[in-house]
């Protein structure tokens, strides 16, 4: 497979793909440049309000922040996990990966993307039915080496363009929850679009139950959750579940970043909490969502979610041109690089208190009792972090571990 040219188009699950572009390679710069359908461009969808005025002329790269690609289509192939998939099959049928390129890898991922984006031509999997949490959990020890290139290639269908580290799939669950089902079967009523992420080789027994107590705990706080759970592989291995923000019944949204609405590389980019809530208010015109990001920011601190990059936060685009907020995602504990926030809250990266708190808050438009209230009732939740984590079956010396660094985190 060497894709040279692909046709962009949004699906928003109406049955009616509206074509978007050409993608195609230039060899010269060595990267994927875009080039604008002129339907579209004569009646275009703000896919990309930052970087997208108008779509006239040819689209490339700011940089090197998602590869061969601008961010706006780059935001749509998978990293850690799903990348790792797909340069093992790669590998696995002979190819070098210094000679795949992302276009290729967007073939790879064709129609069954996170959010609404669709390329093609793309390689045509057939749709899996039901799925074992077992075979999954079985085989993600071998991906590192041992697994065919048959069992890569369904591993890769499964992670329909997926982000993040741990390993993951997307799939549809029954509405007992006993059956899961590849994504790509046509939804019937009663299913939902999920995605099931298991514990990182690397990860403490009792990641998956602490990120399950995590979404409680957010959720009690007042924060925008999509549904969570925790399933179990026969052998026992705990699975966290939760619902795609991404798909409502049969519909698709745009999906982005924002990482890919600014270009940036999300590993190496500063930014502050101030700069998101302003990019919020701008993206939603919603002052109800600026003061949702708001309180985002103060779980995070109070929760020391320190992964707070900006991957892990995402607007969505319905089929009118709208956007929203999505659901907050990706929340757990974690130290951060350098004992920091990977996003500075009024300035401050290692210990964000009240003082920064109150400087966001009349910086965003949001009145001081207001934003007293929100600190309030995110601490309330955040003090029964306990009883979360033990209804979540979390282990005591994690709970224990944890509970400890909110404490100091609640003295800032």
């Amino acid at each position: 497979m060497n894709a040279r040219r692909l046709h962009v188009a949004l699906d928003f699950g109406d049955g009616a793909d509206v074509p978007v572009g050409q993608l195609g390679w230039d060899g010269g710069a060595r990267q994927v440049v875009a080039e604008w359908d002129a339907g579209f461009a004569a009646s275009p969808f703000p896919l990309s309000p930052l970087l997208v005025r108008a779509p006239s002329g040819l689209m490339r790269p700011k940089g090197r922040s998602f590869g061969d690609l601008p961010g706006l289509f780059g935001d749509s192939l998978p990293d850690g996990w799903g990348r790792l998939l797909i340069d093992r099959e790669l590998a696995a049928r002979g190819r070098s990966s210094i000679d795949i390129t992302d276009l290729d890898r967007l073939s790879m991922i064709g129609r069954d993307g996170m959010g609404a984006l669709t390329y093609r031509p793309a390689d045509e999997p057939e749709r899996q039915e039901d799925i074992s949490l077992d075979w999954f959990d079985r085989l993600v020890p071998e991906v590192g080496g041992g697994a065919t290139a048959e069992d890569l290639e369904r591993l890769r269908h499964m992670a329909g363009g997926s982000q993040g580290a741990r390993p993951k799939f997307v799939a549809q669950i029954s509405a007992d929850g006993a059956r899961l089902r590849g994504h790509r079967q046509a939804w019937e009523q009663g299913w939902r679009h999920v995605l099931v992420k298991r514990r990182a080789l690397t990860d403490a027994a009792g990641a998956i139950e602490a990120e399950a107590a995590y979404a409680a705990m957010a959720k009690a706080a007042g924060i925008s959750m999509m549904p969570v759970e925790v399933l179990r592989a026969v052998a026992g291995e705990p699975f966290f579940v939760t619902k795609r923000f991404d798909r409502d019944g049969g519909a698709r949204l745009h999906t982005q970043t924002v990482a890919a609405l600014l270009d940036v590389d999300f590993r190496a980019a500063t930014l502050d909490y101030l700069e998101l809530l302003k990019l919020v208010r701008m993206m939603t015109r919603d002052q109800r969502a600026v003061e949702e990001m708001f309180r985002r920011m103060v779980f995070n601190v109070r929760a020391l979610n320190r992964d707070d990059h900006l991957k892990n936060h995402a607007f969505l685009m319905d089929a009118t041109g709208a956007w929203s907020l999505a659901p907050a995602y990706d929340l757990s504990f974690s130290r951060g690089p350098g004992g920091e926030h990977t996003l500075l809250v009024g300035g401050e990266g290692r210990r964000p208190g009240h003082r920064q708190f109150e400087h966001v808050a009349e910086k965003s438009g949001i009145r001081p009792r207001q934003a007293r209230a929100i600190v309030d009732e995110v601490d309330a939740a955040v003090a029964d972090w306990s009883q979360h984590a033990e209804a979540a079956a979390v282990p005591g010396q994690m709970t224990d571990e944890i509970s400890g660094a909110l404490l100091l985190a609640r003295e800032w």
